[in-house]
Formats: structure tokens, sequence, C-alpha cells
């Protein structure tokens, strides 16, 4: 037997799901977004994927700035050894657009010593892409006879 009370119940739970034309309850929508939600995603994406292509901008950078230096110490070991088997002032240009120079002074004459050290500083420099100077510097002595006291 139905009660007026458990008819009224009843209604109640039929007119919380029977929803009017028209209307339309979050409860009822499908898992869709929204266009604000769409285009804030899109920027978030768009920022984070432009600062990604920064990061390996300046890797690349590094990289070739790496290996500049790296050439840069290659000549200057090169021009250092030739320069320790025969000491002189100098210059040059090396086929890849790098140039060097080459400074020998005495450095210090040990007190009764039939040898003299020699300061032998070899520059190399180079240029960049956009026209910036670069330079690396290698400083070595050697010890070399005093032909005074031959």
């Amino acid at each position: 037997m139905i009660t007026q009370e458990s008819n009224s119940q009843l209604f109640a739970q039929r007119s919380t799901t029977i929803k009017p034309a028209g209307e339309c309850p979050a409860e009822s929508m499908e898992g869709g977004f929204t266009l604000i939600e769409v285009i804030v995603s899109f920027a978030i994406v768009s920022l984070t994927f432009v600062l990604i292509m920064q990061l390996f901008a300046g890797g690349l950078q590094a990289s070739k700035a790496s290996c500049d230096y790296t050439r840069a110490v290659v000549h200057a070991k090169d021009k250092m050894e030739e320069l320790s088997a025969n000491p002189e002032d100098g210059s040059g240009k090396f086929e890849d657009g790098y140039s060097w120079l080459a400074e020998i002074e005495t450095y210090k004459e040990p007190e009764e010593s039939s040898y003299i050290l020699k300061k032998i500083k070899v520059i190399v420099t180079w240029s960049e892409a956009r026209n910036r100077e670069r330079s690396l510097e290698l400083v070595s002595l050697k010890a070399v006879e005093n032909e005074d006291q031959l």
C-alpha cells in the first residue's frame, strides 16, 4: 500500500532527476572542456615549447664555444711544443682561421747556473660569428743553456 508519505518521497526523487528542457546542469554535462580551458592549456603548452627551444639554442651555443676553445687549446699546445724546440718571437695564421702570437722573454736567471729560464707565451685568437674576438693564452717556462757562461 502506498502511503501519502512514500508518494511524496517518490515525487521528490523524480523531480530531481527530471529537468526542464533547455537547462544544462553540471551533473548532466558530458566530459568536455570549455573554450577558456582549451585556450589556457594551449598557452601553457606554447610557453613551455618556447622555453624548451631556448634551452636547446643555449646548449648549441655552449657546444660551439666549447668546440672553439678546444681547437684553440690544441693549436696553442702544438705551437708551444714547436717553440720549445726553438724559442723565437713570431706570429702567424692557422689554416682554419685561428691566428697565433708568440712572445719569448727571459724570465729569471738563476745565480751560478749555466741555464736561464725563458717565458714562452702563446696567444691564439679567433673570431666568432658576430665578429667578437676571442683569445686563449698559454704560458710556459723553459730552461735553456746560457751562451754567455759557455
